[in-house]
């Protein structure tokens, strides 16, 4: 089963899109300069012409029209590929490229799956109420974050932390639990909606009465990785004896080879509505 792959740097995302921004709007000023010489010919055609329009002149201004409608089209498809494109470019942050650059991690096994930082800590998910109505998740808590198609074709859910809640767009961004090791540089930043964003809880929260059935099927955290998958519950931690893993369930994940692995608690959540 393979694993998330190394990110590609927040520069060489911001750097593609807005190269893609700029050729689409060449495009368009293309585009739209072939409108305004279909424009003038019309008009053209229209004062040469007296009443009634002679069928010559009638046939040739059905085509102009029809050329007219095929470039509105175009302008139409273009101007909609620019706004997705910006949308994207936004939503990589409000970070430049150079804070933010995320370099690639090492793989750490022939699986491809990333090492999970040690700093990482699961206690500051505390929920709070929104002046505005609605429980939001304070910043600094871990959560697990789908991340959008542009950053991952999959949309895998990963480890990360909530770093602000934007009410209007109702958004979250979140910063990647990866960082650089060598330069000890933050991970990757990016917006997600609110409804892609789960709160990792505290232990100490977590009562015996809340915990998952044998045979759940859950979204949980791969072991010494950063990365949630679709697991299933083989024991819920008041089931085991070991007095090791008291507080870890114990999974199988999803083309794992059903390898039976321990979870901590916190890191195992219920599985999201979409998830197939």
């Amino acid at each position: 089963m393979e694993r998330r792959e190394s990110i590609s740097s927040y520069g060489d995302k911001e750097e593609r899109l807005m190269g893609q921004i700029n050729t689409n709007l060449n495009k368009l000023e293309k585009i739209q300069e072939e409108g305004n010489d279909i424009i003038t010919e019309i008009n053209v055609l229209h004062e040469k012409q007296s009443s009634p329009l002679t069928k010559e002149t009638t046939e040739k201004l059905r085509e102009l029209y029809k050329k007219g409608i095929e470039q509105a089209n175009r302008e139409d498809r273009i101007c909609k590929t620019i706004v997705e494109d910006i949308d994207n470019l936004m939503a990589l942050g409000s970070h430049s490229a150079k804070d933010y650059q995320t370099p690639q991690l090492a793989d750490d096994s022939n699986s491809k799956r990333k090492r999970r930082e040690e700093s990482v800590v699961s206690g500051s998910s505390k929920i709070k109420k929104h002046k505005n109505g609605g429980n939001i998740i304070k910043n600094g808590s871990n959560v697990a974050a789908k991340q959008p198609k542009f950053k991952d074709i999959e949309e895998n859910w990963i480890l990360a932390t909530v770093v602000s809640y934007k009410p209007e767009s109702k958004q979250y961004e979140v910063e990647d639990a990866d960082r650089d090791e060598a330069s000890n540089r933050p991970g990757e930043r990016f917006f997600v909606p609110a409804k892609n964003v789960m709160v990792i809880p505290n232990p100490s929260d977590i009562r015996p009465s809340q915990e998952f059935a044998p045979s759940t099927t859950v979204l949980a955290l791969y072991p010494s990785t950063t990365c949630f998958y679709k697991a299933s519950v083989v024991l819920p931690p008041t089931k085991l004896s070991s007095q090791s893993h008291q507080r870890a369930y114990l999974l199988t994940f999803e083309d794992d080879d059903n390898a039976q692995r321990y979870v901590e608690m916190q890191y195992v959540l219920e599985k999201p509505p979409d998830m197939k």
